[in-house]
C-alpha cells in the first residue's frame, strides 16, 4: 500500500416536508418544502499506521450522544478506522432540520435522527470502498463572506456589524487528488443564516450553494467545513435563495481558484487525538426567581391570547430555562463542569482540529498563527454545547454571552475561565500531533 490512500462518497440526508427545523425562534410551522437537497459527505483516509474519517453534514448541530453513535458505527464498519478518528462536523444550516434539543423550536424526530446514522455509515462504507492513491496539495485563498456580528449600540452589544471586529478573511482548501479524481475539502467561518427565521424551506444555505460552485468549476468532489463562526454572519442576513447563491457562488469561485494554485503537502501520516475537558461555569443569575416569574407571566398571557403552539414556543422555552436555572441556583455545591471535547486528526502536514460548539474567530486565528503546517478549525465538531468566546468578550455581554446558551440544553454559560483551559489544551494536542506519536485518546 502507497503510503495514503483517500476515498469518497454523498447520501441524501434531505428530511420531509413538516419537519421541525432549527436554528431559530420565531418560526410559525415546520418545513413547507425543499429549497435545495442536504447532503452527508464522508472523505476516508487510509495510511501505514492506520485510517480517519473526516465526516461533513448539512446540519446545524448534533448531540455529544448522536455523534457517539456515528463514531462506533463508522468505527464497526471500517476497523482501520478507531473511533477516536471520526471526525463529526456540521456546517451549521439554520435552514435545515432539528437535531439538537434547542428549546422553543419543536420537536426532533427520532426516525430521522437515525437515518442519519445508518446514512453515514453507508456513506463511510461506499467511501473506504473507493480507497485509492492519494496526493495532497494545500492553499490558504483570500475571501471573506462575513463580518464580525457583536456591534456596539448604545452601550449594549447587540447583533449587527462591526467591521472592526476580529474576522476570518481566508478560507483552507485541502485537494486530494486520486486516481479515481479529486475531491476539495474547504474550510470557511462563517454562520449559515442567509436565510432568516421567515423561511420555511430546506435548504444547505451558503455551504450548500458553495459546494455546488466549486463542483461547476472544477469537476470535483466538493465538502464544506465551518470554522470558528461562533461571532461572525453574513454580510447579507435575513435574505433570500438569490443572495444565498451569490454569497455561495463568491466562495465558491475563491476556493475553486484556490485549488488551481494549491501547493504539494506532505501525505506521510494519519495521526488524531482527542481530549475531554472540564468547563467551568458561571453561576445562576441572582435574579432567577424574577425571570422565572416573567416567564410564567408571558406565558400566560401567550395563552390566554388564543396562538397556536408555534406562537407559544418561545415562553415555554423561557419558562424551561428559568424553572431549570432557580433548580441549579438552589443547589448548595457549585454546577457540575461543561464537558468539551477538542480533537485533533492529522493527515499529513495538515490538522484538522475539532472543537465543540460556536467558537470565536480570535481562537482559529491564534491557533493558525505560528503554526509550521496549515491547523483547520472546524466548529460545530462532535458536538455543540453552545457558544465559546474569548474571556474578554464576557463583559460586553451580549447574545452569546447573556442569551444563547438558554436555547442550549444545558442551563448555564462557560465561565470566561474556559478559555485558558482550551488554550493550554489546544497547545499541548497540537504539539504532540507534530511528532510520531501514536494516537492518544485523554479525557
Amino acid at each position: 500500500m502507497a503510503t495514503l490512500q483517500a476515498g469518497w462518497a454523498r447520501r441524501d440526508i434531505t428530511p420531509a416536508e413538516g419537519t421541525h427545523m432549527g436554528g431559530y425562534w420565531g418560526r410559525s410551522s415546520g418545513a413547507t418544502g425543499v429549497h435545495d437537497p442536504l447532503f452527508v459527505r464522508v472523505v476516508v483516509w487510509r495510511g501505514t499506521s492506520g485510517g480517519a474519517a473526516l465526516i461533513s453534514l448539512d446540519l446545524v448541530a448534533l448531540t455529544a450522544e448522536r455523534v457517539a453513535r456515528i463514531r462506533h458505527d463508522v468505527s464497526a464498519a471500517l476497523p482501520f478506522v478507531e473511533q477516536g478518528a471520526v471526525l463529526v462536523c456540521c456546517s451549521h444550516t439554520h435552514a435545515g432540520p432539528l437535531t439538537i434539543p434547542f428549546r422553543g423550536m419543536g420537536e426532533m424526530d427520532p426516525a430521522y435522527l437515525d437515518k442519519i446514522c445508518v446514512a453515514t455509515e453507508a456513506c463511510a462504507r461506499e467511501a473506504a470502498a473507493a480507497l485509492t492513491d492519494a496526493s495532497l496539495r494545500y492553499a490558504k485563498p483570500t475571501v471573506q463572506i462575513g463580518i464580525n456580528r457583536r456591534q456596539a449600540r448604545a452601550g449594549n452589544t447587540v447583533l449587527g456589524k462591526n467591521p472592526d471586529g476580529p474576522v476570518i478573511a481566508h478560507a483552507h482548501v485541502l485537494v486530494v487528488q486520486t486516481a479515481r479524481g479529486q475531491a476539495i475539502l474547504f474550510q470557511h467561518a462563517c454562520h449559515p443564516v442567509v436565510l432568516g427565521n421567515a423561511n420555511h424551506e430546506i435548504s444547505a444555505d451558503f455551504p450548500g450553494a458553495a459546494c455546488a460552485e466549486v463542483e461547476r468549476r472544477t469537476e470535483s468532489f466538493a465538502v464544506f467545513i465551518n470554522g470558528a463562526a461562533g461571532d461572525i454572519n453574513p454580510r447579507i442576513t435575513g435574505g433570500t435563495f438569490a443572495d444565498v447563491d451569490h454569497l455561495g457562488r463568491e466562495l465558491g469561485a475563491a476556493v475553486a481558484d484556490g485549488a488551481t494554485k494549491a501547493m504539494p503537502l506532505s501525505a506521510a501520516t494519519v495521526n488524531w487525538q482527542h481530549r475531554h475537558l472540564h468547563l467551568p461555569l458561571l453561576s445562576p443569575p441572582a435574579a432567577v426567581r424574577a425571570a422565572c416569574e416573567q416567564a410564567i407571566l408571558t406565558l400566560k398571557a401567550a395563552l390566554k391570547s388564543g396562538g397556536d403552539e408555534w406562537a407559544q414556543r418561545v415562553s415555554l422555552a423561557q419558562l424551561d430555562w428559568s424553572r431549570a436555572c432557580l433548580d441549579a441556583a438552589r443547589q448548595p455545591s457549585p454546577p457540575t463542569p461543561q464537558l468539551f471535547e477538542i480533537q485533533g486528526l492529522r493527515i499529513g502536514g495538515l490538522v484538522w482540529l475539532g472543537m465543540e460548539g460556536e467558537i470565536f474567530s480570535r481562537y482559529q486565528l491564534d491557533f493558525e498563527a505560528g503554526q509550521q503546517g496549515p491547523v483547520v478549525l472546524c466548529g460545530f465538531a462532535n458536538g455543540c454545547i453552545g457558544y465559546v468566546p474569548t474571556s474578554d468578550e464576557y463583559v460586553r455581554g451580549g447574545y452569546e454571552v447573556d442569551t444563547a446558551y438558554k436555547v442550549y440544553p444545558s442551563v448555564l454559560m462557560i465561565a470566561p475561565e474556559s478559555d485558558a483551559i482550551i488554550r493550554g489544551e489546544v497547545a499541548e494536542m497540537l504539539a504532540s500531533l507534530s511528532t510520531e506519536r501514536p494516537p492518544a485518546s485523554v479525557r
